[in-house]
């Protein structure tokens, strides 16, 4: 048989198995319907508002069909991210005393308030880590490997603040009415 012939064959064979399983890329689910939000609303604040863990959570949040609000008071809940950082160190170092592999870490710490500013989600203190090989000869690509693991690690911990904004019970109505 012909080469190309056996590869479409086993492709198509492929990919009927994996959408046959269930299988989809992560964050493809599609509709708000599938995001299970008890709100349509929130307002974010953050030191940083043009942060990688802000940007990739307000896209999240987005395309679920959570509006982001402007204004803390016509929203919902309110995230408050508290504090982001990032570290680097050494993780493992070579018999010739050289750094062989550099740990990173990513942390966030946030808050979620309701309406009448009560935490619904005390602080909380996420963080991912990953230890990657430090290639002294080619610091230009280890740099670039820097980037991009804590791009995703930064996208890790915004997948870590939806699934628990996913959480979040219905907002309780805002009670105005005087008392009597």
């Amino acid at each position: 048989m012909n080469k190309t012939v056996v590869s479409t064959c086993m492709l198509a064979l492929l990919l009927s198995t994996v959408s046959a399983c269930g299988w989809h890329l992560r964050g493809s689910t599609g509709s708000a319907a599938n995001a299970n939000f008890n709100f349509d609303r929130i307002h974010i604040s953050a030191q940083n508002q043009r942060s990688d863990t802000v940007r990739q959570l307000n896209r999240q949040l987005r395309a679920s069909g959570v509006s982001l609000s402007d204004i803390a008071t016509d929203a919902s809940y309110r995230l408050v991210i508290m504090k982001e950082r990032s570290d680097q160190r050494t993780a493992t170092v070579s018999a010739s005393a050289r750094i062989s592999e550099l740990s990173l870490t990513e942390t966030v710490e946030f808050t979620v308030l309701d309406t009448d500013g009560k935490p619904v989600i005390p602080p909380t203190l996420l963080k991912v880590e990953r230890i990657f090989e430090y290639d002294e000869h080619n610091v230009l690509a280890t740099a670039d490997e820097s980037r991009m693991l804590k791009s995703e690690m930064r996208g890790d911990l915004a997948g870590q603040i939806y699934n628990r904004l996913r959480r979040l019970k219905k907002p309780a109505a805002a009670s105005n009415a005087p008392a009597s």
